[in-house]
This record gives structure tokens, sequence and C-alpha cells, in this order.
């Protein structure tokens, strides 16, 4: 299972995700979970069906948070198409729930995303790179996909909210 969560609209590329996963083998018997909404909620939901893949993706729209952790548990893969994270704030949490991220090598995504360590970088846009390294996370060995979602719990370790508050404290105080 294949998870998106954030806002439905153009600058999120969702287009090029619901088009990979398309393109996906259907013998992987992936499915594909849209979590949040926005305003091209229906054209995507049209372009599910044009693609011929409506019974396997899922529009969630809003969510509780319980909800949303239940998405992400559920899932083996965070997808994320956009390339206009500032911070993104849904791939930090995929990462603290242990989960694979295959995102666009675009603005602060490779700060998070460590090439074939904890995921996958794709060219941004590119509908047969997603694709390719969507594939790549769904058929890896229960070893590798242990060892990746090991390396997303450490890489995410970094933000621990009082890691970072104890950071800005000592900055505050003048200390190095």
């Amino acid at each position: 299972r294949v998870v998106f969560v954030g806002r439905v609209t153009g600058e999120k590329h969702l287009d090029v995700l619901l088009k990979a996963f398309a393109a996906l083998d259907p013998a992987l018997k992936a499915k594909l979970d849209i979590v949040g909404g926005g305003d091209l909620m229906n054209q995507l939901k049209q372009l599910a069906k044009d693609l011929g893949v409506s019974d396997r993706v899922n529009f969630l729209g809003y969510v509780t948070d319980e909800q949303l952790r239940a998405a992400l548990t559920r899932a083996t893969v965070f997808a994320m198409p956009s390339v206009a994270e500032l911070q993104s704030i849904a791939t930090m949490e995929a990462m603290a729930s242990a989960l694979p991220i295959v995102a666009a090598n675009a603005m602060a995504l490779p700060h998070l995303v460590h090439h074939g360590e904890n995921g996958y970088l794709f060219e941004p846009g590119s509908v047969s790179d997603l694709a390719a390294k969507l594939t790549d996370v769904l058929t890896l060995s229960d070893d590798e996909l242990l060892r990746m979602k090991k390396w997303s719990l450490k890489y995410i370790a970094a933000h621990d909210i009082q890691r970072t508050i104890s950071i800005f404290e000592s900055l505050y105080r003048g200390e190095p």
C-alpha cells in the first residue's frame, strides 16, 4: 500500500503519483490511499477512473488523527510527488511512522530522504521514475524493508521536539 498525505492541490503533483501508480505492475496488487482534501479532488478522482485504477485508489479526504495514524500504519511506502515542500511535515510524520519514503528530488525533500537508505528520490515530474522507485520499495525483501524503516526512524530523530526545543533554548542563552 502506497500513501500520500497532504493538500489535494496542483503544487502537490498528485497527477504524477496517480499516473505512476497506474504504471505499476498489476501483480503487485498495490493500493493507494490519498489522505487530505483540496480543490483537485474531483479532477483526480476522474483521472483515477480514466487510468483504470479507481478501484485501487482511496480518496480518504480529511481524517482524524486516529485515522491518519491508521493510514500510515497500514502503508508500506509514503509517496511525496510535490516540488513545493518547505519542510514537509507529512513526510516527517511518515518517517516517524517508520515508512520508507519515495519523494521528488526537490526543495526540502532531499534533506529528509537519503537515497537508498530510508527511501528514494525521483526526478520531479517523472512518472516512469516515480513508478520505478515505488516498485523498488514494494518489492524489497522483508529485511531490506525493515532496514529502510529503521533509517527513517533514525533520520527523523534529529527532528525530535525535545531536541529542537533544547537547541533553541541553548541559542537563546547564547550557548555554542
